[in-house]
């Protein structure tokens, strides 16, 4: 199974090569959880056309918002009230699974009052009244520090920051796949901002059952073919839930 998480900033690059196009061509999916992006059934009508059941969006204004693409399974969309557009889920049924999946692409907003810290615990809080019957991944711009930061990093994560990511874990049984899959490390470059183009903002992420943790095979941050498309880079993690005889776990 491969996941994606990325941000397209402000509806992404049009044309034939928009960033649609190279997501499902140069990683070839299971997930995408896409923020800032148009609606796809626009960027990849013929995609679309064959696929317009593995596509969830939701616009935030006129131009952008949150989306999935599930590749297998049924689909059924769900709205967390308050964050439309800017948090899009979807419960995935598969036969070929033990358990239901739950998944939700976020884009953590601000409001006036309310910083992003205070913003992701109300998306986690909505989240939370959901029955307790699926496994649960979320992904997208978290816009707050998406993995704890190492001892040698300049930049620290914050006591609030960390708060969030024991919430991740403790009340959800989720870790960020980069994390797991790169321990011990200085955290990867997920987003460019401001004027210094070098500072390793990690923004951006995948958080999935720490139960997986085993089977996760690899979590990569891809810049290389994707700075001139957006201020964000990929994030793709790879797990392997086939057993040596082909079943799935």
């Amino acid at each position: 199974m491969r996941l994606v998480a990325y941000n397209f900033r402000a509806g992404g690059k049009r044309g034939e090569q928009n960033q649609w196009s190279k997501i499902l061509t140069d990683f070839a999916p299971d997930i995408v959880f896409a923020q800032e992006t148009r609606d796809p059934k626009l960027e990849v009508p013929q995609t679309y056309q064959i696929n317009q059941n593995r596509f969830v969006w939701h616009p935030v204004n006129p131009r952008w918002g949150s989306a999935l693409f599930i590749k297998d399974g049924e689909i059924k969309p769900l709205v967390l009230p308050g964050f439309e557009g800017w948090v899009v889920g979807a419960e995935v049924n598969n036969p070929d699974w033990p358990r239901l999946l739950r998944v939700f692409s976020l884009h953590v907003p601000t409001k006036k009052g309310s910083g992003y810290i205070k913003q992701m615990n109300l998306i986690l809080d909505k989240i939370a009244e959901l029955p307790d019957n699926a496994e649960l991944i979320v992904g997208g711009d978290f816009n707050v520090t998406a993995s704890f930061r190492h001892s040698s990093e300049a930049m620290e994560t914050g006591r609030a920051n960390e708060k969030i990511l024991i919430r991740l874990h403790n009340d959800f049984g989720l870790t960020s796949c980069w994390q797991t899959a790169n321990p011990d490390q200085p955290l990867a470059q997920t987003l460019r901002w401001g004027t210094n183009k070098t500072i390793p903002y990690h923004c951006d992420g995948i958080f999935a059952p720490v139960a997986w943790s085993h089977l996760l095979e690899s979590c990569q941050i891809i810049s290389e073919g994707w700075e001139a498309l957006s201020d964000h880079n990929p994030v793709v993690a790879t797990f392997n839930l086939y057993t040596p005889s082909g079943h799935q776990v």
